[in-house]
């Protein structure tokens, strides 16, 4: 009983700190008794380690070394470069040391350095002395323990001891400092008093002086009772709890409720106030009614408020409906009123119409009456199609009819999956596409190539054959482009023929660099040679600096060589800085070289 106390004390350590605790977990894992692994491992009884015997893993103690004084294999042990290694050694010699000499052991950690090794070290002796002598490892962790990790040990000694004497724990709960330390301990009495009796335990909750150990110990034993009481657990926990507690107990004991009784569940979320957890309860509560019966399920769903947390349950009604009888869950949508509802509702189950049988989701969408709901539906094909077959969910959607209002976001949709599985193909047949479709097309396809293969989406943008078209493609390309290697970018334009063109590309680049690397962005426009190009760029950099840094973007735009650009820029500039600091504006307005009648103007009457 004992060897199995002290595994599932360190269990529940571990988890709680799984990097610091992995040796200590390791050890009790593989080892039953601390000192009987050794004495397997070495051969011999442990009280006669010899100088120069070997441990089971290769560790070998000085010829000084004895069993009573570890510490030069315990410091061998630490210089173990493999941090999983060396935690497992560790904590494996460690609790050799302190089953045979406690206070030898204490000693030792007490002299490590704050390193992860020394949390686990004060785990394991703070355990071993606990059993023993409660009190005196409590006292000892007020001093040793400091850290957020370290004060984790009060939740094993509390535990270690409510098992054994909860009264004693009761008593001795106040040599837990104030605070964190508290709260663990109180969690760890209150889980144990719970289960045998929840009554007093709760009594005893209410009654805490400190709002964080009342709540600690309250949620604590809340979560004890979800486990057979559910129902009480709502009551209590919404007479006494607040904030994140209460979130938290909620969403546990309804999980429990809504299992055990579905609609008693739905009575409760009815009436939660609107947030996370009513939306999540909600949900929960939905498909649990509706794996019984839909009909039941929907008319739940009207007690809910109005909006998205009852269009969300729908949703999930819809979906286990589809499951049993897809046909009666379309009838269902197709005969709901004519609005919102009833487009979003289609939208949704179009979507898992397609993934089981596309062409019977297209008739089936055909067939709705309301021609907001039936586009929403095949668009909603498309990417439900496109899941399974994007060449063929594409394919459809470009055949659909051109004066067809969902063509278009049907084709995109359909095509994002395309690219995604085959880049060249859906490249390709963005070309075969009609001119009129080409660039909502190419805006779904060419950032997707560029993330793919720039090199190869640059050789796709020069086979279309439309100006425009292929303006449209390049830009996208650029776009994404600056977004991932904006350096890479910036070299490419600047190879470009002087132009409308480059002047763009250059304008993207100088944007999308600016905001992930602005230094370096400065730098590469700086070193720009004069004209357009230049002068685009700067003009970049000065539009966003201007709500940051007023005065700076003023000296970028005073810097532009093109008239009609600069005083263009420095109007837009003196307009922010005369709402965000007028008299430093009007100051600066009074030196800049703008003509009169502009500054007249700016300044106003």
């Amino acid at each position: 009983m004992k060897n199995d106390y002290r595994l599932r004390v360190t269990l529940g350590v571990s988890l709680t700190l799984a990097i610091i605790a992995t040796g200590a977990l390791l050890f009790l894992r593989s080892h039953s008794h601390p000192i009987k692994s050794v004495t397997a491992a070495s051969g011999s009884d442990p009280d006669s380690l010899s100088p120069g015997a070997t441990t089971s893993t290769g560790t070998s103690p000085p010829a000084s070394a004895s069993a009573a004084d570890l510490s030069a294999v315990l410091d061998k042990a630490l210089q173990e470069p493999d941090p999983r290694k060396r935690a497992s050694e560790f904590g494996r010699l460690l609790a050799l040391w302190v089953e045979q000499n406690p206070e030898a052991a204490l000693a030792y950690v007490r002299k490590m350095p704050p390193a992860a090794e020394y949390t686990e070290g004060l785990f394991i002796v703070l355990e071993a002395l606990g059993r023993g002598d409660s009190k005196r490892a409590l006292t000892l962790a007020r001093d040793l323990a400091t850290t957020h990790e370290q004060r984790h040990v009060y939740s094993l000694l509390f535990d270690q001891l409510s098992r054994r004497d909860l009264p004693t724990a009761l008593s001795l709960l106040e040599l837990a400092p104030a605070g964190e330390a508290r709260e663990n301990a109180v969690r760890a009495l209150a889980t144990h008093w719970a289960a045998s009796d929840m009554t007093a335990t709760l009594n005893w909750a209410e009654q805490l002086s400190e709002a964080g150990e009342r709540t600690a110990a309250l949620e604590t034993a809340l979560k004890v009772l979800t486990e057979t009481d559910p129902r009480r657990t709502l009551d209590v926990a919404q007479q006494f709890l607040t904030g994140t507690a209460l979130d938290r107990v909620l969403t546990d004991s309804l999980k429990q409720l809504t299992a055990a009784d579905p609609q008693a569940a739905g009575l409760v979320v009815s009436q939660l106030p609107a947030g996370l957890v009513q939306t999540h309860a909600a949900l929960d509560v939905a498909r649990a009614l509706a794996a019984e019966q839909p009909a039941t399920a929907l008319a739940w769903i009207k007690t809910l408020p109005a909006g998205e947390v009852q269009q969300l349950a729908l949703n999930n009604v819809l979906d286990l409906w589809n499951r049993k009888s897809p046909a009666e869950a379309g009838q269902y949508v197709a005969q709901m009123p004519k609005g919102a509802d009833q487009d979003a509702a289609a939208n949704h189950l179009a979507k898992d119409l397609a993934a089981a049988n596309p062409l019977s989701a297209v008739l089936w969408a055909e067939g709705l009456e309301a021609v907001s709901a039936r586009n929403a539906a095949l668009v909603s094909i498309a990417s439900g199609w496109a899941e399974r077959d994007p060449a063929a969910a594409t394919e459809w959607a470009g055949a659909l009819a051109t004066d067809n209002p969902a063509r278009v976001k049907a084709l995109n949709s359909a095509l994002s999956y395309w690219v995604m599985e085959d880049p060249t193909a859906a490249g390709n047949f963005v070309q075969r596409l009609p001119e009129v479709d080409q660039p909502a097309a190419i805006m779904a396809v060419a950032p997707a190539l560029a993330q793919n293969n720039v090199a190869n989406a640059l050789d796709w943008t020069r086979t279309i054959s439309d100006p425009d078209v292929r303006e449209i493609a390049l830009q996208q390309v650029v776009t994404r482009w600056a977004d991932n290697q904006p350096r890479d970018a910036a070299r490419w334009v600047m190879t470009e023929p002087e132009g409308t063109e480059r002047v763009d590309h250059v304008r993207t680049v100088a944007g999308q660099w600016l905001t992930a690397d602005a230094e370096s962005a400065t730098s590469w426009v700086q070193s720009l040679p004069p004209g357009k190009t230049r002068d685009a760029a700067v003009d970049v950099v000065a539009d966003q600096l201007t709500p940051k840094n007023p005065t700076l973007a003023a000296t970028w735009a005073d810097s532009i060589g093109t008239p009609e650009l600069r005083s263009a820029r420095l109007e837009e500039v003196a307009t922010a800085w005369l709402k965000s600091d007028p008299a430093a504006a009007r100051t600066w307005l009074a030196s800049v070289n703008l003509p009169a009648e502009t500054k007249t103007r700016l300044l106003g009457p």
